[in-house]
């Protein structure tokens, strides 16, 4: 039996699932033999089983195409996804746009077209009010009260000194009530209109 007959024969029993020892046997050869055989017609043991170098490419071949084909599918299906939110986003967005547009259309008429309508009788009140307004504007009562001027104290200060003298008693009255308006005594405010009297009469000091 030649080489080839040989090999040819062991590829049938290996398909079977018989060990390469167990052929060898049943050819009537050593392992060695068959091995050194089977090396030199270009078979290479690949997971315990002897293949073609030719077939073993062959099958690499077609495993990475198979695996290129599937990531190929897989990309392109990602694709498709990320580009139907973006279809769907824009088609959102100008929806919103044009449903905006129709919101300020409507605005826009809304004002243009509001009107005031006023009967006889509304106009009635109206001058009456106003009338009202011109007899009152010029009264004194509604007009806003003046503020209270704070009186400036700024005299020197030294001893006192008791006195005891006569006024007039209007004059005394008011300028109690003067007094009770502001936050100073008495004797300030007294010391303070003497020295303002003063300052005004200063050439006959």
């Amino acid at each position: 039996m030649t080489s080839n007959q040989r090999i040819d024969e062991f590829l049938k029993l290996q398909n079977k699932g018989i060990s390469l020892d167990e052929i060898a046997s049943t050819l009537g050869i050593k392992p060695q033999t068959l091995k050194r055989d089977l090396n030199k017609n270009g078979y290479k043991s690949v997971k315990g089983k002897y293949i073609k170098k030719d077939e073993k490419s062959q099958n690499v071949s077609i495993q990475v195409s198979f695996v290129d084909n599937e990531l190929n599918q897989k990309n392109n299906e990602k694709k498709a996804k990320k580009t139907t939110p973006k279809k769907t986003k824009v088609a959102e967005q100008s929806n919103k746009n044009e449903k905006v547009k129709v919101k300020n259309t409507k605005t826009n008429k809304t004002k243009k077209d509001k009107k005031i309508n006023l009967t006889q009788e509304d106009l009635d009140k109206l001058c009456e009010v106003y009338d009202w307004y011109l007899e009152i504007k010029d009264c004194k009562y509604l007009k806003p009260k003046k503020t209270k001027k704070e009186i400036v104290v700024d005299f020197e200060k030294t001893e006192d000194k008791t006195v005891s003298m006569k006024v007039d008693k209007g004059v005394w009255e008011d300028f109690l009530r003067l007094c009770s308006n502001t936050s100073h005594d008495r004797k300030t405010l007294l010391t303070q209109a003497l020295s303002d009297f003063m300052k005004v009469h200063k050439d006959l000091l």
